[in-house]
């Protein structure tokens, strides 16, 4: 179990800056008086003077992010960043390419992986299934760990992007898993936070009765149903331990556990929770429900507290936003101090790249800690993987009280989470059974048997 909790004790941070500097010269001109003839070292002094200094090589970075929104969120930062760099440094033209849901984003990176053509800077993520292959074609270039220390960086942030003791990426985010809900529609309908399976479903019928959308699910991107197994496997065992143990084969998905995590799953399902056709909303149209006011809840990460300030949204629903654990299970072990957290999302710089210095350099002072940390956390947009304390303004929103209090108030954090220590091949096996347990399509004795069997599969694949 990974202990992701922010020390709360001061420390100092040292502010990495970038100055790039052209040396001035003079006009040439000479003021040796005209009856003397000047010296060889006077004219040798007067030739040095007038040559101009040499100018900073124009070099070209590419940058290959899964942030397509480049107006609001993340994307809109690391744009802003971008921006603000190149300005002060003149000679650096950084070119951006955007892919997006990370699905598609992850198999362009598995081509330009193939071909050896990486961009020069990625967004990457700090697990097995993304970061092994990489690392096993020494596609990536190794970061100096001493560089970041003065950063901020929570020290556990930078496990996953670890490999045999060198550093291959740059962890941007703290995230991790709740339910937003809109506050004005449950006291609208005399509704109270749910801390149990049992209250919640008591929220769902009252919800279904008004015919208003209970929670607002991206069913048809696997990953947030990856999770939400995850939390609830913990609901239901009390311990992040049954899926490690499975992976790592010291253990089983047959545990019992499992079971009845996936009939808690079909349970929720049943209940009608998300409403219909869920299994066909992505992640953008989910959002979307949730934010135009017409789902009450919101099964999604951390990074969404950004809603808050997205002008798509109406005011009515963006000052009412709120945030509460995942409830627990009937018959389980565990309970909503158990959160599932993690590091998610970073950036890493190829080992092919021509100015694969200049690439670090950059990262480096986009991370530095009045950057990504401080621009992220005061305009509202996610958790920093790097210390936070001296950037609340004492302005935030209702939304990031609530999460930070979340966060805070964990007493046992996830770690990685399953599906990103599946091989690739087994962690498709993981989606579709996953799916199918939604949908009614597979027994929950049947699920764990398959998620076992890829568990094996991955196991042997990653030796």
């Amino acid at each position: 179990m990974t202990t992701l909790r922010f020390k709360q004790a001061g420390i100092h941070l040292a502010v990495l800056t970038t100055a790039l500097g052209l040396a001035g010269c003079g006009d040439g001109t000479s003021t040796t008086p005209s009856s003397a003839a000047p010296s060889a070292a006077a004219s040798a002094a007067t030739t040095s003077a007038a040559t101009e200094a040499p100018k900073a090589e124009k070099i070209t970075l590419s940058f290959f992010t899964n942030n397509s929104d480049r107006a609001v969120g993340q994307g809109k930062l690391e744009q802003e960043l971008i921006e603000a760099y190149m300005k002060n440094n003149p000679n650096i033209t950084i070119k951006v390419e955007t892919l997006s849901p990370d699905p598609q984003y992850q198999d362009k990176i598995k081509v330009y992986n193939a071909s050896n053509q990486l961009p020069d800077i990625i967004s990457a993520w700090g697990n097995t299934n993304f970061l092994k292959p990489l690392v096993n074609n020494n596609a990536l270039a190794e970061i100096n760990k001493d560089d970041l220390k003065d950063m901020g960086f929570i020290p556990s942030s930078l496990d996953g992007f670890s490999s045999d003791g060198k550093l291959y990426g740059i962890p941007r985010n703290s995230d991790f898993w709740v339910l937003y809900y809109n506050k004005k529609v449950f006291a609208d309908n005399g509704l109270q936070v749910p801390k149990t399976e049992a209250e919640l479903f008591g929220v769902i019928d009252k919800l279904k009765a008004k015919k208003i959308v209970p929670i607002a699910m991206d069913g048809r991107e696997a990953w947030t149903s990856g999770l939400w197994f995850d939390t609830l496997l913990q609901r239901a065992s009390g311990t992040w331990d049954t899926s490690k143990k499975a992976l790592d084969r010291s253990g089983s998905y047959k545990d019992p556990a499992t079971v009845e995590t996936a009939k808690a799953v079909q349970r929720w399902v049943k209940a009608g929770a998300f409403g219909d056709g869920f299994l066909n909303q992505d992640y953008g149209a989910a959002r979307n429900m949730f934010g135009q006011g017409k789902a009450a809840m919101f099964m999604m990460g951390e990074w969404e507290m950004g809603m808050a300030a997205d002008a798509n949204f109406p005011e009515e629903v963006r000052i009412n936003i709120g945030a509460f654990p995942i409830p627990s299970i009937e018959g389980g072990k565990g309970s909503t101090d158990d959160l599932t957290a993690w590091f998610g999302g970073g950036y890493a710089v190829s080992n092919n790249s021509k100015h694969k210095k200049e690439a670090i350099e950059f990262l480096k002072w986009m991370f530095r800690p009045d950057g990504w940390a401080k621009g992220v956390w005061q305009n509202g947009i996610t958790f920093p993987a790097q210390k936070y304390d001296q950037y609340l303004t004492g302005k935030e929103t209702e939304v990031q009280k609530d999460l930070t209090k979340i966060f805070n108030n964990s007493k046992t954090y996830s770690g990685t989470v399953a599906q990103d220590k599946f091989s690739s091949d087994t962690q498709k096996t993981f989606y579709d059974s996953i799916q199918k347990l939604e949908g009614i399509k597979m027994t929950p004795e049947d699920f764990a048997n398959a998620i076992d069997e890829a568990a094996d599969k991955s196991a042997k694949a990653t030796k």
